[in-house]
């Protein structure tokens, strides 16, 4: 018993050294695009920069649920294939230890991670995607000029026309050099205007909420009613009223990012399609546990990586499954007692087909022994 306690801790620390790898390449690739989308949206207005640092830790842990499970399963492969490799799992079985004894020591391993991936699915994950979600809506809901940023065209709300400035400081929100397309809509015609300031700044009406872009010298250059006569105006300082929706709506989240009681509660076709999608997560790290043994399975001669790609298209089909089952719930096609569920017991039925040794067992059959 000393003896297969000693090799189960081995066992294990083989595994997490390896996992610790995995899951910092893993996070490095999923940082470096992640950063790439941020500052993509922080540059086009629809996200502030000093919101970049607070999405970035939220999205790293919403996506703890894809990185984990792919690392745990990617360590057992490589870890395991390595033992083989240098001949430690055959001098293992000379000794008696079975590879029942090896998974035994590694589910207790994957058990333990799937408990904290169920905490991480059913109540970080969503806290943390509810934030993010917050963070986005309430930078769309932004103010038209609390938006803008320099060298760029930035729409104005309900089609009212564009503005663009070449130089903006947006802590007092002081602008220079602005191009300004605006049009105001009457009962039967639309007045389009063009006007150029060399500076401008907003300013806030408190009585009426309006908000304003006050210009500094500068033209306006206005096309008015059906004839489209053209007057060019000069102007010392000229006020321009940004229509915004003072009354912003409430954030609604969505699916994905809503607490799991609030899920329960409701109890829909794709409320439970969510909830078994993060339960799902955890008993994936226990299924892949169950593939992964049998499937670094080598000789010395095969190499390190020989099963890694099927290992990996056996990962791909079972999430595609996954993903099937979950749109099936979605639409409601099949019943909620059948779910996911199928595609665990299949992943599980895959993995003892695997683990079992058929060969003595098809002697018997044949010969009757």
């Amino acid at each position: 018993m000393i003896y297969r306690s000693i090799i189960s801790r081995y066992l294990i620390k083989e595994v997490l050294i390896t996992l610790l790898g995995v899951a910092m390449v893993l996070f490095m690739i999923f940082l470096s695009g992640q950063l790439v989308t941020l500052y993509s949206m922080a540059a086009s207005g629809n996200l502030e920069v000093k919101d970049i640092l607070t999405t970035l830790g939220l999205q790293s842990i919403a996506n703890l649920p894809f990185v984990l499970p792919l690392s745990f399963y990617i360590a057992i492969l490589l870890a395991f294939s390595r033992l083989y490799r240098d001949n430690e799992m055959v001098v293992l079985s000379a000794c008696g230890v079975s590879q029942w004894q090896v998974l035994r020591a590694v589910m207790g391993m994957a058990i333990a991670f799937a408990l904290i991936m169920a905490f991480l699915s059913l109540y970080l994950v969503p806290w943390s995607e509810s934030k993010t979600e917050i963070i986005y809506k309430q930078a769309k809901q932004r103010s038209t000029l609390e938006s803008l940023s320099a060298g760029r065209f930035k729409e104005l709300t309900k089609g009212e026309g564009v503005v663009y400035v070449q130089e903006y400081n947006p802590n007092d929100l002081r602008m220079k050099k602005i191009f300004m397309q605006h049009r105001v809509r009457h009962n039967d015609s639309i007045d389009d205007s063009i006007i150029t300031a060399a500076t401008g700044y907003r300013t806030f009406d408190k009585q009426t909420g309006d908000q304003f872009l006050v210009l500094e010298n500068g033209f306006r250059y206005e096309a008015l009613g059906k004839t489209k006569q053209t007057a060019i105006v000069q102007f010392e300082k000229h006020g321009v009223r940004v229509d915004e929706d003072i009354n912003k709506p409430k954030v609604e989240l969505q699916q994905h990012a809503m607490p799991t009681m609030e899920l329960l509660a409701r109890g829909t076709g794709p409320d439970h399609a969510e909830l078994q999608w993060r339960i799902s997560t955890a008993l994936l790290m226990i299924v892949l546990a169950m593939l992964g043994i049998p499937l670094s399975r080598s000789s010395p001669r095969q190499g390190r990586y020989s099963k890694l790609a099927l290992a990996l298209l056996i990962y791909i089909i079972y999430t595609n499954l996954l993903n099937v089952s979950r749109a099936w719930l979605n639409r409601e096609t099949i019943s909620i007692w059948v779910g996911m569920w199928w595609v665990h017991l299949l992943g599980v039925l895959l993995a003892l087909a695997m683990l079992i040794n058929w060969k003595p067992l098809l002697h018997r059959f044949w010969h009757g022994r």
